[in-house]
C-alpha cells in the first residue's frame, strides 16, 4: 500500500465525516428548538419515547446527539430515567437511516448535489432554506468521500495480509472489539458504518465478517453519552449507563441469535446485490431486533442502572453548581437546559427560604434564621457563577433566539438573588421582633396571612406553569392584585397608627415587611415573564 493510498483514504474519510457533520448540523438548525421541545414534552411513556427517539434521530442523523440531549434533560430533572429508556432505544433504530442513505449508491450525482447545496447555502439569505442547502451539500460531500474511500481501498484487494486480517473479524470477540474501538474514536456509529460499507463495496470484507463489527459499533457509540454525563447528576450518569447496558445486552443477545438462526441468509434474501445495502439492512435488523427483545424490560433496565449507581446527589443547598457542567458539549440548546435547571434550583432555594422567613416572623427560631443565611449565601454563589457562565457562553456564535434566552436567564438569576435579599430582610425583621418583644395587631397578622398566601400561589405559578403565555398573563394579575392589597393595607395601617392600635416601632417593621412583599412580587412577575 503506497503513501498516496493512505492519504487518499484519510482524505475520503475526512470528506465523508465533514459531509455527515454538515447534514446533521443543517438538519438540526432547520428544525430549530422544536426537536428539543419534542423530546422534553412528548415522552410521558416509554412507547412515546421510542417513537420520538426514532424520529428525532432520523432527522438529525445522530444517535449520539439524541442520547446527549436525553442525558441533559435527565440531568436537568425534566425527564426520569424510565422515560429516557424509550428514547435511547429509538435512537438506536433512527441512526440506521444514515447507512440506508449510503446504500442508495447515488455516487454519480454526488458532485451535483454538493454544488447545488453550496449555491443554496451561500446565496440564499433565508436561514431555513440556507440550512437545507447545507444538508444537500453535506449529502453530496458524504457520497464523494465514500467514493474516494472506496477507490483508495482498491489496491487492498490484492493484499493477502489485509484479506487475512478481514477474515479474522468473523471471530465474535475480535469483531466486537474492533467495532467498539473504531466508533469510540470517531464517536459516530453512522460514520463507522460508512467506512465499513466502503470496504464492503470493494469486496474487502463480507457480510459474515461485518456482523460482529456492527455489533461493536453500537457499544462504541456509548462513549459520547458517557462523556456528556461527566460532572452531571447521578440520574444523568444512570441514563448514560442505561445506554451502555442496552447496547451490551443487545449485542450478546444478537450474537446468540446469529449462532442459532440463519440471519446472514435472511439478510442476503431481502437485500439487492450491493454489499453496502446488505450491511445497512443488517445494521437496521440488529437495532430493531434488540429493541424488540429488550423493550418489555425497559423498567428493569432503569432499575438495574439505579442499582449499579446507588450514590446520591449533593444536597440541593450545597455551595456548588449542580446541573451546569464543564463545556464538553457545544450545543447551545443543551447548555440552555442546564442553565434553566440551575435557575429553577436557585428559585426553589429562595422558596424554601421564604417559608423559613415567614415561620420565623410568626415564631422566631434562631436555627431557622441561620439556615436562611446559609441558603442566601448559596443563592449569591449561584447568581455569580451562573451569570459568569452565561457571559462566557454569549461570546460564542449562536442563534439570536437562543442568545436572547440566555440573556433572559441572566436577568432571572439576578432577580432571584434580589428576592433572596428581601427574604433575608424579613428574617432580620423577625429577629428584631424577638429581641425587642414587638407585637402586632390581629389586623396586621390577617393582612400578612392574605399576602403570604398570594405570594405562595405566585411562587407556585412561576415554578410549575409550563405554558409561557399563561404564566405571563397570570403573573401580571398576581402582581397587580398583591400591589393593590399592599397599598390598601398601608392606608389601613396608617389609620391604626393614628388610632393608637399599633405602636410606632412595630409599625415601622410592618411597613418594611410590606415593602419586602411588594418587591418579591415584582421580581416574581419579571421571572414569570422571562422564564422559558
Amino acid at each position: 500500500m503506497s503513501i498516496y493510498t493512505v492519504f487518499a483514504m484519510l482524505g475520503g474519510l475526512a470528506l465523508f465525516l465533514y459531509g455527515m457533520d454538515l447534514m446533521s448540523e443543517g438538519l438540526e438548525t432547520t428544525a430549530g428548538n422544536k426537536l428539543h421541545s419534542i423530546i422534553e414534552k412528548l415522552t410521558s411513556s416509554t412507547s412515546k419515547g421510542l417513537l420520538v427517539g426514532i424520529i428525532v434521530t432520523a432527522i438529525i442523523q445522530s444517535s449520539s446527539a439524541t442520547t446527549v440531549m436525553t442525558v441533559g434533560f435527565v440531568n436537568a430533572g425534566l425527564m426520569t430515567i424510565r422515560q429516557s429508556v424509550g428514547i435511547i432505544m429509538g435512537a438506536n433504530i433512527g441512526t440506521t437511516v444514515t447507512g440506508q442513505l449510503v446504500a442508495l449508491n447515488i455516487t454519480d450525482s454526488a458532485p451535483l448535489l454538493a454544488f447545488g447545496g453550496f449555491v443554496v447555502y451561500k446565496f440564499v439569505n433565508k436561514k431555513t432554506i440556507s440550512s437545507l442547502g447545507s444538508v444537500i451539500m453535506g449529502l453530496g460531500l458524504l457520497f464523494m468521500g465514500m467514493e474516494i474511500m472506496s477507490s483508495s481501498m482498491s489496491p487492498l484487494q490484492d493484499s493477502p495480509v489485509f484479506t487475512s486480517l478481514m477474515l479474522k473479524f468473523s471471530n465474535p470477540i475480535l469483531g466486537v472489539m474492533v467495532g467498539c474501538l473504531v466508533t469510540a474514536l470517531i464517536q459516530s456509529s453512522s460514520a463507522s458504518m460508512g467506512i465499513l460499507q466502503a470496504l464492503a463495496n470493494k469486496n474487502l470484507i463480507g457480510l459474515s465478517g461485518s456482523i460482529y463489527i456492527i455489533c461493536g459499533f453500537n457499544i462504541g457509540t456509548c462513549i459520547t453519552s458517557l462523556l456528556s454525563s461527566m460532572g452531571s447528576s447521578v440520574n444523568a450518569k444512570r441514563t448514560a449507563l442505561v445506554h451502555v447496558l442496552f447496547n451490551l445486552i443487545g449485542t450478546f443477545l444478537f450474537i446468540f441469535l446469529v449462532q442459532v438462526f440463519p440471519i446472514e441468509r435472511f439478510i442476503l434474501s431481502i437485500s439487492k446485490d450491493l454489499p453496502a445495502a446488505q450491511l445497512a439492512n443488517l445494521h437496521t435488523m440488529f437495532n430493531v431486533v434488540t429493541t424488540m427483545l429488550l423493550f418489555p424490560f425497559s423498567k428493569q433496565l432503569a432499575s438495574l442502572a439505579t442499582h449499579l449507581l446507588p450514590m446520591k446527589d449533593a444536597p440541593m443547598d450545597s455551595m456548588s453548581l449542580r446541573y451546569i457542567k464543564p463545556k464538553n458539549v457545544h450545543d447551545a440548546n443543551l447548555v440552555l437546559t442546564d442553565v434553566r435547571a440551575e435557575a429553577d434550583r436557585m428559585l426553589n432555594i429562595s422558596l424554601k427560604n421564604y417559608y423559613l422567613a415567614i415561620e420565623c416572623f410568626y415564631y422566631y427560631d434562631d436555627n431557622k434564621h441561620r439556615e436562611i443565611l446559609h441558603n442566601e449565601e448559596v443563592i449569591n454563589y449561584l447568581n455569580s457563577h451562573i451569570t459568569k457562565y452565561i457571559i462566557d457562553l454569549l461570546s460564542e456564535a449562536m442563534d439570536d433566539q437562543v442568545a436572547s434566552y440566555f440573556t433572559g436567564y441572566m436577568r432571572i438569576v439576578r432577580d432571584i438573588e434580589r428576592i433572596g435579599d428581601h427574604i433575608k430582610n424579613i428574617a432580620e425583621f423577625a429577629e428584631i421582633n424577638e429581641e425587642r418583644k414587638l407585637t402586632f395587631s390581629d389586623q396586621c397578622y390577617e393582612e400578612l396571612d392574605i399576602l403570604n398566601k398570594s405570594l405562595l400561589s405566585f411562587y407556585d405559578l412561576v415554578t410549575k406553569e409550563e405554558d409561557r403565555f399563561i404564566r405571563r398573563s397570570k403573573a401580571r394579575d398576581f402582581d397587580l392584585s398583591i400591589s393593590s392589597n399592599i397599598e390598601k393595607y398601608r392606608d389601613l395601617h396608617l389609620d391604626r397608627m393614628k388610632d393608637g392600635i399599633c405602636n410606632p416601632e412595630s409599625g415601622l417593621v410592618y411597613e418594611k415587611t410590606l415593602t419586602a412583599f411588594e418587591r418579591i412580587s415584582a421580581y416574581l412577575r419579571n421571572i414569570g415573564k422571562l422564564k422559558m
